[in-house]
């Protein structure tokens, strides 16, 4: 079922592509890390392949309708937040510069009041299914903090796809879970956007990079176990700690497969 299901999702998300791509070029315009002026926000095809994708999941792939809406709005609430970091965020970056941010100048940073909503998102995932208060509480934390880590990453081409690909395969292989179907609408529409970004031809935005960790958080919180969602928070917390202190970049430089693995596909 997942490959005929992703199979769906490409040739969806092909529909989309050429439209969305227009308009960014058209109306949309940022500096990538070479000071390039490209077309951002390709995550608008994550969130709108979903949204086409959903009312046939619905009738045809016998996943629950309730695991379906849960999905969509907070992929949709995620989406928002993202669009509106594009479109109107400051220059603040990482955890310490929102907090610092708000503890000198007493307002929230887009990318803060993002974080804020991101956690109120996972609570609402971790309550949905239940649990004591100390679980519902981790489940909000690896939801709102594998949003942040894939927004982390998105700063050289093709990155966090990369990543996106790799931790949708490895749940793929973890879980037989008809669940695992609503995995197939983004992961059909990031391997689309993927030549683009990896090209330089354009990026995800932070709605992309959102959207991305949204629907691997989700699927960390639904499908594992509570021992392994811990080890997974801590990691995600050295992530943070990492990304707020030492340069991704600069440590996937020094690594020689890593650094394959990041330019793999690039200009």
């Amino acid at each position: 079922m997942i490959p005929l299901y992703l199979v769906i999702s490409l040739l969806s998300s092909g529909l989309f592509l050429s439209p969305v791509f227009a308009l960014l070029k058209k109306s949309f315009l940022r500096q990538n890390y070479q000071g390039k002026y490209i077309p951002s926000g390709l995550g608008l095809l994550l969130i709108l392949n979903f949204l086409a994708i959903i009312p046939f999941m619905h009738f045809f792939s016998g996943v629950a309708l309730s695991m379906i809406l849960l999905k969509g709005f907070l992929l949709g609430v995620i989406a928002f937040m993202g669009i509106a970091d594009d479109f109107l965020g400051d220059s603040s970056r990482g955890i310490k510069g929102h907090v610092k941010v708000l503890i000198q100048e007493k307002r929230f940073t887009s990318g803060g009041l993002k974080a804020a909503v991101g956690l109120l998102s996972g609570f609402m995932l971790g309550i949905f299914f239940g649990g004591s208060f100390i679980e519902v509480v981790i489940s909000a934390l690896v939801f709102a903090l594998s949003v942040n880590t894939f927004n982390l990453m998105d700063v050289r081409p093709g990155r966090s796809i990369k990543m996106y690909i790799l931790f949708s395969f490895l749940i793929i292989i973890w879980r037989r879970d008809q669940a695992v179907l609503l995995i197939t609408p983004i992961l059909g529409a990031a391997l689309r956007i993927l030549p683009l970004d990896l090209g330089e031809e354009g990026m995800l935005g932070d709605i992309g990079s959102n959207l991305l960790g949204a629907s691997v958080g989700f699927f960390l919180v639904v499908l594992l176990d509570l021992p392994i969602k811990i080890l997974i928070l801590g990691a995600l917390i050295v992530i943070q700690w990492v990304g707020d202190h030492i340069s991704f970049s600069k440590l996937i430089e020094r690594n020689n497969a890593l650094r394959y693995i990041d330019n793999l596909g690039r200009k």
